[in-house]
């Protein structure tokens, strides 16, 4: 809302009036409320909001304990703020010394959408890369899940053209 209606809203009676600097894009991105007949499906609300994660020290022996077991190739390095740093690929730890870090082994900064990426679109566009997942965060950088191009698909059917 501009500041102008949200003005004009405290002088009509309403006491819990923002104006939300962001606007309508930065809000949806961020996963906020929304409603409406015509809302489409986003990334995050699909998303696996517990995904294996570890920090910069954590060692290698602990990112591999974490992923036995696990559905995930990967663990995400995230800083206390769960801000995404990075990716530890479980192949990238395989012959690599128990003590050593994950900040080591990570791949720096990995590709990632917004909560509000429509899913189609993206189940879409992950087929025609032959990509499985695909990590989401907020505007910021935040780990909102990673998205599985295998659940949407069970969920709304697979993409069309394929």
């Amino acid at each position: 809302m501009s500041p102008r209606a949200a003005w004009r809203l405290e002088t009509l009676g309403f006491e819990q009036v923002h104006d939300y600097v962001g606007g309508k894009a930065d809000w949806l991105a961020n996963g906020l409320p929304r409603e409406g007949a015509k809302a489409v499906p986003f990334a995050g609300e699909l998303a696996d909001t517990d995904p294996p994660t570890c920090a910069l020290h954590t060692p290698v022996a602990d990112v591999r304990a974490a992923l036995d077991g696990s559905r995930y190739g990967f663990c995400l390095v995230v800083n206390e703020r769960r801000i995404v740093l990075g990716r530890v690929r479980r192949s990238a730890i395989n012959d690599t010394e128990p003590t050593a870090t994950a900040e080591s082994v990570m791949e720096p900064g990995p590709s990632t959408v917004r909560f509000d990426e429509p899913v189609a679109a993206l189940v879409q566009r992950l087929a025609k890369r032959d990509l499985k997942t695909m990590v989401v965060t907020t505007p910021a950088g935040c780990l909102v899940g990673v998205f599985h191009r295998a659940d949407a698909e069970a969920r709304l059917g697979p993409p069309e053209g394929s």
